[in-house]
């Protein structure tokens, strides 16, 4: 219409436009796939067209577990929308799994063959999955050999992923024991020895790298030249369990230089008087190593005077090796007495002309000793001494007593020409200053030559002291009888009368009177030691 109110009438027809059409995507639309859960791949980005105008996509994924978590299913959905809501869906499957084992990081041991001190540690192993942790599992067992320290090892290593597939890895360790034992102890040199002193073998133990061991001793002896040299051998041998071994020996070389020796217990030095020489002992002889030989005994005399000698005594004994030896006594012997001079006299006129010089020996004289006339006189038959056709003066006559003492009386014999009645002069005071009271009749009594004369010596007293001054004998007219010491105490002090005195050294006190030519009475006195010996 316009202002002048004409109007036109214009009619259009339209036409209705439906939009039924869906999008179209522009890819390629993904299959679907199985895959491995490490190799997943990645999702699509899809776009699409549509007829009427744009069109948009949207993405959605969804997971369906599946036995384990590397295998499960993957839903994937793209969804294209055009402007009308018309839309286009396309699914994709991703079915994923996990067929691949674990694999060890580290590297794997070898097998080995070692001793048995020489184990290796077992290693430590890790292990990486495909699709997730994997966990190592560790075992070993043995399987027993010919002994304790041989055998073998199986080690096994499992690498377990979460699906439960597994890895394993074998180690063989092949343990011997071909390493013999060693000894603890030092072992003992090789010594020389005296037969008499060999030593004790010693206790060696040992170690053994593998087990324990056990040590075995065995000993030989090799014969020598006599009993008493030879060869020890010793020898420990170490085994242990396996049958290795390891020995150790000892040489000892055993001599005999030692001579014999004696059990016996004697005295190398004796000093006694000439009547109271000891027996000789009767010595017994042992060898440390061998036989003993019969001893040879030698008994000799030397340093001979007039008033001592010595006796030496001598043994001489060896063993089978050659080894001796010898034993020596020596017996210094003294004879205080060995010389005694006796003045007497005889005539060679008037009625009588013979003197039994036997009369004139001292009281206890043995009766087997020789007489000598050292003049040549001719005149002396038997014990007589015949005087008659000698010259006056003085002539020599000598007992000779050949004992243990080997005494000599000598008796000065004054032929007298010019006598009538013959009176014999008074016998010498004489002290033996050694007996023995051991009961067997011989030298029983302490003996003084002449006391007993109460018409030469009308009066004596004896005293007898031990070493310690003790009184232990005293008398008045002692006469080599009753009133004699014969070895027990007749003292005044304490010492038991019925008691033996003990063998030893004693002093004597001799006081006596005696009557000279002219008819005076004169004192006299004698001291000096006494030996008793039983």
């Amino acid at each position: 219409t316009d202002a002048c109110g004409n109007t036109i009438n214009v009619t259009q027809n339209l036409i209705r436009t439906i939009d039924t059409t869906a999008p179209v995507f522009v890819e390629t639309s993904p299959g679907n796939v199985t895959v491995q859960c490490g190799a997943i791949p990645t999702a699509a980005t899809l776009t699409a067209t549509d007829n009427c105008g744009d069109a948009t996509v949207t993405y959605n994924q969804t997971t369906t577990p599946g036995l384990c978590a590397g295998a499960y299913t993957l839903t994937r959905i793209w969804t294209a929308k055009d402007a009308c809501g018309l839309t286009t869906i396309h699914t994709q499957i991703v079915t994923v799994e996990d067929t691949t084992a674990p694999v060890f990081v580290e590297t794997l041991p070898a097998n080995v063959t070692v001793q048995c001190g020489a184990i290796p540690t077992a290693a430590t192993l890790t292990a990486t999955d495909n699709c997730g942790d994997a966990t190592v599992t560790y075992n070993q067992t043995t399987t027993p050999g010919l002994c304790t320290g041989a055998y073998s090892l199986t080690r096994i290593w499992t690498a377990k992923d979460a699906c439960g597939l597994t890895t394993t890895h074998t180690q063989i360790v092949t343990v011997e024991d071909t390493t013999a034992p060693v000894f603890v102890e030092t072992i003992p040199a090789n010594v020389t020895v005296q037969c008499g002193v060999i030593p004790a073998a010693a206790t060696l133990t040992a170690t053994d790298n593998c087990s324990d061991a056990t040590v075995t001793y065995s000993q030989t002896t090799t014969s020598g030249l006599c009993a008493g040299s030879y060869t020890l051998t010793r020898t420990w041998t170490a085994t242990d369990v396996c049958g290795n071994k390891s020995t150790a020996s000892q040489i000892i070389n055993v001599i005999d230089t030692t001579g014999p020796t004696t059990t016996t217990a004697f005295n190398s030095t004796v000093n006694v008087n000439c009547n109271a020489i000891p027996v000789k002992p009767e010595l017994v002889f042992i060898d440390n190593c061998s036989v003993v030989t019969t001893a040879v005994y030698t008994e000799t005399i030397i340093n001979k005077t007039d008033n001592s000698y010595s006796i030496v005594r001598k043994w001489s004994v060896a063993d089978t090796c050659g080894n001796t030896s010898e034993f020596i006594q020596n017996i210094n012997v003294t004879n205080p007495n060995s010389i005694v001079i006796i003045s007497s006299s005889v005539c060679n006129s008037g009625e009588i002309t013979t003197a039994n010089l036997r009369e004139l020996l001292p009281v206890g004289t043995p009766t087997n000793g020789i007489w000598i006339d050292v003049n040549n006189s001719g005149s002396l038959q038997g014990d007589i001494l015949n005087a008659s056709g000698l010259t006056g003066g003085n002539y020599t006559f000598e007992y000779k007593i050949n004992n243990a003492c080997s005494e000599t009386i000598r008796i000065i014999m004054t032929i007298d020409t010019d006598c009538g009645s013959i009176v014999l002069a008074c016998g010498t005071v004489l002290v033996h200053n050694a007996f023995s009271p051991n009961g067997d009749g011989i030298n029983e009594v302490f003996v003084i030559d002449n006391i007993d004369d109460t018409v030469c010596y009308p009066d004596n007293t004896v005293e007898i002291y031990n070493r310690w001054g003790v009184l232990v004998f005293e008398t008045k007219g002692y006469n080599n009888t009753d009133k004699a010491f014969k070895g027990f105490s007749e003292g005044r002090a304490t010492i038991s009368k019925s008691s033996g005195l003990p063998t030893g050294t004693y002093f004597y006190i001799l006081n006596y009177t005696s009557v000279d030519n002219d008819g005076k009475i004169i004192l006299n006195k004698k001291d000096g030691y006494l030996y008793l010996t039983k």
